[in-house]
């Protein structure tokens, strides 16, 4: 450092002494010869020699002021480069995208805060007849960080506090390779398009019928990745205990998951979309399966189902009296979409095997869903789905203001089929006996007006039509079908 201090005060002290040099010197000696010559001192062939000297040495004079300078100018930058601040590893930068981000001046290093708020209103179109009530609901209250350490450890923590605070995700994936990760802790599970798609992301209020029989939540390790463009596939081994079916709490978690063995879980998907150059389009398909055990020993983790609209449970079984009862499940899913048009589809086959008091039984679960999305105000749907085939947040073209932006706005219907039949009141205890005063079948027909003011904010309308293949009993009440409109205000940041 001391050298280059040095160095370049000696290049400017000898660049100024030059260019003074040259500047004192300049056209000295042409005038002296031009003298000698005009009084005869010299004839004019050593005239002409000595001036062209003379002019050669002015020039060289000229040429090395200018080298003098630029390698001072060189030097000069060196040290003004190296006595400037540069930026520390501890050095934070701070911005606001969809959430606060906080990030080391390296890169290496990431925060993000986020939060949700979703409010509803839950109502009963049939009037106050006592099964359902008229009600303002908090769904879903959460607030989550995730982010990144040493660029290739991700975490994620999401709590719960529309009840009693909780933890709902908490994990932590190692990424060193888009092609395979891997993840521990509590997470989703992605057995299909509509439990992949986080509920800031879901089509509708409330998930389709299928999806309350299929792992959502749970504890384990995955292994996962995009082998290819378009390629998604995740491997994982779980408690089994958390959110096999609709759940064991009102959360639909639980914290005692020491109540059957492991889960083992699979799922494989490709949109082969991109690879034909259809950035515009979706063309998906996916298949999971899951294999272990159904939860008996705690009541609260006996089969049920609720209708969509969130309010009315129609499905309820007396719990299975073998202490070991085989879980099999196995889903299909497709998704075709072109600009603003969608079309969705999802199949699951759930089966539970076991044997109380010498007697076999074998029970099925079958449900499917078919949904049509058309974005009115003309955004593309492939513009969010994501790498690991699921949707995220839709971008309005125009965000909504009062200078004439109208946000994105969609019209949707989706229609539900659950079919339990399997499950009858004449069952043997034990064997997924049927509750009196519940069915087993039912038909959904929701139909939903999204309005995304921005990509934080959003607006839902759910008319939601509900039919079962037999009468079922709430609160004292006899109904064959439920009707709601149901309305939620959300905002995510």
């Amino acid at each position: 450092m001391i050298k280059k201090q040095l160095a370049a005060v000696s290049i400017g002290l000898l660049s100024s002494f030059t260019a003074t040099q040259v500047s004192a010197g300049e056209g000295t000696m042409t005038k002296l010869i031009d003298t000698l010559y005009e009084n005869g001192s010299i004839d004019s062939k050593a005239y002409g020699a000595l001036r062209a000297s003379a002019q050669l040495e002015d020039e060289a004079k000229v040429k090395n002021q200018k080298n003098l300078k630029a390698e001072t100018e060189k030097v000069v930058q060196e040290i003004v480069e190296e006595k400037m601040p540069q930026p520390s590893p501890s050095d934070v930068k701070v911005s606001y995208k969809n959430g606060f981000h906080l990030e080391s001046a390296d890169g290496q290093h990431s925060l993000e805060i986020h939060g949700r708020i979703q409010a509803d209103y839950l109502g009963n179109v049939g009037g106050d007849d006592g099964a359902t009530k008229d009600k303002f609901n908090l769904r879903r209250a959460y607030l989550y960080t995730q982010g990144k350490i040493f660029n290739n450890w991700e975490h994620l923590f999401v709590a719960s506090f529309q009840g009693s605070p909780q933890a709902v995700f908490w994990e932590m994936n190692a990424h060193f390779w888009d092609e395979a990760q891997l993840k521990i802790g509590q997470y989703r599970f992605p057995f299909s398009i509509n439990e992949s798609t986080s509920s800031r992301n879901i089509d509708f209020m409330e998930r389709a019928l299928p999806m309350q029989f299929i792992p959502g939540i749970d504890r384990g390790v995955m292994l996962h990745g995009n082998p290819f463009q378009g390629a998604h596939y995740a491997l994982s081994a779980v408690n089994g205990g958390l959110r096999n079916n609709v759940g064991l709490s009102s959360t639909g978690l639980d914290e005692d998951n020491d109540v059957d063995g492991k889960d083992f879980l699979g799922n494989v998907s490709y949109n082969l979309a991109p690879l034909l150059g259809h950035k515009d389009s979706i063309y998906h398909v996916g298949v999971s399966a899951a294999i272990g055990e159904q939860p008996t020993k705690d009541p609260d983790s006996a089969l049920r189902a609720s209708t969509e609209a969130g309010q009315l449970r129609f499905f309820e079984v007396e719990q299975f009296g073998d202490p070991s009862v085989d879980l099999y499940r196995i889903g299909f899913s497709t998704v075709l979409a072109q600009g603003p048009v969608r079309f969705t589809s999802e199949y699951v086959h759930n089966n539970f095997q076991g044997t109380v008091s010498g007697q076999k039984f074998d029970r099925d679960i079958d449900a499917f869903y078919l949904s049509a999305h058309w974005m009115l105000t003309g955004e593309s749907y492939a513009k969010a789905f994501g790498k690991q085939n699921a949707f995220g947040d839709i971008v309005p073209l125009h965000n909504f203001d009062l200078n004439g932006g109208w946000g994105a706005w969609e019209l949707a219907f989706r229609f539900s089929h659950l079919d339990a039949s399997d499950f009858t009141t004449a069952n043997a205890a034990g064997t997924g006996q049927l509750k009196d005063g519940f069915a087993n079948e039912a038909n959904g027909y929701t139909v939903g007006l999204k309005w995304i003011v921005n990509p934080q904010v959003r607006f839902l309308a759910n008319y939601v039509h509900t039919d079962f293949n037999q009468s079922i009993v709430s609160n004292g009440v006899t109904l064959n079908s439920e009707d709601a409109l149901n309305f939620r205000a959300q905002i995510n940041y």
